[in-house]
């Protein structure tokens, strides 16, 4: 674990620390009455600064590299980041729900990696990866990735038990919602992927470990839908469990697969 002594780790800590101070303010503003309080509307003052340092964050490697901040799990982590504010505030708008405590989580969570474990050695863009597909192929993960991660963190109510079906109709909807779009996302990038591979090695599918493990990702989120149009909200439980089943296919996708010497394969960009 190391710390990062330059612009680029300046940013990503102090996108950091603006959503540590949110966690903070958000916290604190549960104890004052009422949404309008002093620490509600800081913590709504160091969410906006979140994003903008996020974003600067993003275009700052971007230019420091000459290529879109997507070829390795440094960048793809950097864009996951300033993913989160935007879809909170859509959350908000679409549903009324305030998630940007568990989203300041989430992004705590993401920044660990991005600011202590993974290098920010900037490196040539292979020529497999100069290809119009490079960016909406993974744009479309990266945009995914983030939905399932944030509808399994909207899924924690579902454990409790006791909770009224209008309660859960609610959440579910703001879920099942988050869920779609994110599966709409993986599923467009799992064909990208399948007509960039054929462009660059020949076939449409290498039986690559990370394609595989993506793959098997996506046939998790399709027995979620599966369940839910059987039952509906009978079992919210398992439909929570399914979620987290997903996020941890994610992770392992996104980590293990991509970073263990034991599944070597045509993906070695990470």
């Amino acid at each position: 674990m190391t710390l990062k002594l330059t612009a680029q780790g300046g940013l990503i800590y102090l996108t950091g620390l603006f959503f540590v101070a949110t966690l903070v303010l958000l916290m604190r503003s549960r104890k004052e009455r009422g949404s309008d309080g002093f620490a509600a509307r800081m913590a709504g003052g160091c969410w906006c600064a979140a994003f903008l340092a996020a974003l600067v964050s993003v275009i700052w490697r971007g230019i420091h590299t000459g290529h879109p901040p997507m070829q390795n799990l440094f960048e793809f982590f950097l864009c996951m980041i300033a993913a989160l504010v935007p879809l909170s505030y859509w959350n908000r708008w679409r549903h009324g729900l305030d998630t940007r405590l568990q989203d300041a989580i989430l992004g705590c969570i993401i920044l660990f990696p991005a600011g202590f474990v993974f290098s920010e050695e900037v490196r040539r863009l292979p020529p497999a990866l100069q290809s119009p597909l490079f960016v909406p192929h993974v744009g479309a993960y990266v945009a995914g990735y983030v939905m399932m991660a944030r509808a399994a963190l909207m899924a924690l109510p579902l454990f409790r038990s006791g909770r009224s079906l209008p309660d859960l109709a609610v959440k579910d909807r703001a879920i099942r919602q988050s869920v779609a779009v994110g599966f709409l996302l993986i599923t467009l990038g799992l064909l990208l992927g399948s007509v960039w591979g054929k462009i660059c090695w020949g076939h449409y599918w290498q039986w690559d470990p990370k394609e595989m493990w993506s793959l098997a990702t996506w046939f998790v989120y399709a027995a979620y839908f599966h369940y839910r149009l059987r039952d509906g909200l009978n079992h919210p439980k398992a439909q929570a469990v399914l979620l987290w089943t997903g996020l941890v296919f994610i992770v392992l996708t996104l980590t293990w697969i991509n970073l263990s010497r034991i599944f070597s394969g045509m993906h070695t960009y990470a």
